[in-house]
């Protein structure tokens, strides 16, 4: 009788414990954002690298940023502006609160605002260039 009982007690204990678990609130992060940066590039070469979205002496970037695939806390998605694409992965924290990216030559700390507010602190060094910026990222309706 002690073994049925704690078996299911056992059985119950890890039903409730998967279904918090599943609970996360992970925010769903899937679609098109528009992105407007402020920042600044110090070249090491006569021109900027191939995926560098920034020119010299450029102060703001504005761009668009689309989150194709969400899948638990792992994204992938493309980084456009009007001199660059490049594609990017990133992870949701597991306090739902930072998201952490890393695109084709540079990485990014991100903290979720809300919903549709992120902001971001990209940075890159490459052998052409080293871009730093401070961003947000609105998610379009």
């Amino acid at each position: 009788m002690k073994k049925i009982v704690s078996i299911v007690i056992t059985s119950v204990l890890l039903f409730f414990s998967s279904y918090c678990l599943s609970d996360s609130g992970i925010p769903n992060l899937v679609g098109t954002w528009s992105v407007k940066s402020e920042g600044s590039i110090m070249l090491k070469a006569d021109k900027p690298g191939e995926k560098t979205h920034w020119e010299n002496n450029q102060k703001e970037l504005v761009a668009e940023a689309k989150i194709l695939e969400q899948n638990g806390r792992v994204i992938k998605g493309e980084f456009i502006s009007a001199k660059a694409t490049e594609k990017f992965i990133a992870v949701i924290s597991i306090d739902n609160k930072n998201i952490y990216l890393a695109d084709e030559d540079g990485t990014a700390n991100m903290k979720i605002i809300n919903k549709n507010t992120l902001e971001t602190v990209y940075r890159h060094v490459t052998e052409k260039d080293t871009v730093v910026a401070i961003g947000i990222w609105k998610k379009k309706k």
